[in-house]
C-alpha cells in the first residue's frame, strides 16, 4: 500500500505543475500514543539523504517508495511531463507521459498514477525492471479524467474517475465510494489501500482544494468511518494509512483551521469496530502525509507566510528535521515506506526541485 501522496499528489493531489506546493489534510481530542513502538523515548535516528533528482534532467518529486527502497514521482523536463520509477537502483521513465504516484512491495511491482491528456487513471506493472503499460483504469462515460493515487500489493489501487471516489481491483474491477449523505460532499478521491482491503478516502464540498473537506477510513466491509475536526477546525484530509497491527490501523492526515493554518495528525483506528482509538496532533503549522506500520509519521512543516518548508519524522514526542543533501532547502517529504526505513520527497537546489531520498538507519 503506497503512496503518495500526497495530499495532494498529493498526497493531496498536486495538479501538473511539479513546482507548485501541495497541500493536503484534520481530527478529535488528543490522546497519547499507546503503542510500544510509536511511543519509545526519544531518540535521534541517524540517517542519509540522496538527490535522487540529480539522475534525471528538469524538475521532479519524488511520490512513493517501497520497503525496496525503490521510488516513483514525476518529472517536468523540456521533453514534457513525465512519471518516473527508480527500480533496484536504475532509473527509469514509465511508458506514457504523466505522474507515478504509488509503488507496491509485491512481486511484480505495481505502479499507480494518472496518463495522458486528458489525464487518465493508470497501473505500470514492472517485471525484472521492465515496466508494461501504461493500463488504463476503468472510468464512466461521464468521467473525462482522473488519477489512481494508492495501491497495494496486490495491485488493488484507489483514487478519482471524474468527481467521484473510486476503487480499482487489479483485474480492472471498478467501484465507485459514494460519499456520506447530508454534509453536501460534490467530490471525492481515494488515497491509500493497505493489504487487508482498507482503504482512506477524503471528500469535498466544493470544487478547489480550498474547498471545506472531510477525511475518512473505509474499512474492507465498506463502512465508512468519519475522521472529525477539532472543535474550531472546519476540514480533515486522510492522506496515507498503514497496515493491520494489534487490530488498528495508523492513518497520517492534516486539520485544517483557516486557509493556511493546517496541523498534521495520527489517528489510531480500530478496523473491527471502526473506533477511533487515539488522535495526536502537531502544535505547529504542518502536514502529515504518510505513515509506518509502527506508526512513524512524515510530512512538513509550513511556514506559510515566508514560504519555507521543512520536512520531518515524527515519532511519539521526537520530531526529527529531515534535511535535504547539500545545497537544497525548502523540502517536502510527501511518502515512506510501510517499514518505515526510507523517506521520498522533493527540495529546492538553486532554482529547480529535486526528488529527495531519505534512508533511515534506525527506522
Amino acid at each position: 500500500m503506497l503512496h503518495r501522496f500526497w495530499f495532494g499528489a498529493v498526497h493531496l493531489t498536486c495538479a501538473a505543475s511539479i513546482a507548485a506546493g501541495c497541500a493536503p489534510e484534520r481530527p478529535m481530542a488528543a490522546t497519547p500514543p499507546t503503542d510500544a513502538s510509536f511511543a519509545r523515548p526519544s531518540t535521534t535516528p541517524a540517517y542519509t539523504a540522496t538527490d535522487i533528482g540529480a539522475l534525471f534532467d528538469g524538475r521532479s518529486q519524488a511520490n512513493g517508495v517501497n520497503d525496496a527502497g525503490e521510488v516513483v514521482g514525476e518529472l517536468s523536463s523540456a521533453a514534457g511531463f513525465q512519471a518516473f520509477a527508480i527500480i533496484a537502483g536504475v532509473p527509469t521513465l514509465l511508458p506514457g507521459d504523466g505522474r507515478a504516484s504509488g509503488i507496491s512491495n509485491s512481486t511484480p511491482r505495481y505502479i499507480v498514477g494518472f496518463s495522458g491528456a486528458p489525464s487518465r487513471p493508470v497501473l505500470w506493472t514492472v517485471t525484472g525492471g521492465t515496466s508494461s503499460g501504461p493500463t488504463l483504469l476503468a472510468v464512466l462515460a461521464d468521467e473525462t479524467s482522473g488519477e489512481a493515487l494508492g495501491v497495494n500489493d496486490a495491485g488493488a489501487a484507489v483514487g478519482r474517475a471524474g468527481a467521484r471516489a473510486a476503487m480499482w481491483s487489479v483485474t480492472g474491477v471498478r467501484t465507485s465510494v459514494p460519499p456520506p449523505g447530508g454534509l453536501g460532499f460534490v467530490r471525492g478521491e481515494g488515497r491509500d489501500i493497505n493489504n487487508a482491503g482498507h482503504a482512506v478516502f477524503v471528500f469535498f464540498d466544493g470544487t478547489s482544494e480550498l474547498a471545506a473537506a472531510r477525511g475518512y477510513v473505509r474499512l474492507a466491509s465498506g463502512q465508512l468511518v468519519e475522521l472529525p475536526p477539532l472543535p474550531g477546525d472546519v476540514t480533515t484530509f486522510a492522506n496515507n494509512l498503514s497496515e493491520v497491527v494489534n487490530n488498528v490501523v495508523y492513518v497520517a492526515g492534516t486539520t485544517q483551521a483557516g486557509q493556511s493554518v493546517f496541523r498534521g495528525v495520527r489517528w489510531t483506528v480500530d478496523v473491527t469496530t471502526g473506533a477511533i482509538l487515539g488522535t495526536e496532533v502537531r502544535s505547529e503549522n504542518a502536514h502529515a502525509l504518510d505513515v509506518s506500520n509502527a506508526g512513524a509519521t512524515v510530512g512538513f512543516l509550513d511556514a506559510a507566510r515566508s514560504l519555507k518548508t521543512s520536512a520531518f519524522l515524527w515519532r511519539g514526542s521526537e520530531l526529527l528535521s529531515l534535511k535535504p543533501p547539500k545545497g537544497g532547502n525548502n523540502a517536502h517529504a510527501w511518502a515512506m515506506s510501510p517499514s518505515g526505513a526510507f523517506v521520498v520527497g522533493d527540495a529546492v537546489f538553486g532554482t529547480t526541485r529535486h526528488a529527495v531520498l531519505w534512508t533511515i538507519l534506525a527506522p
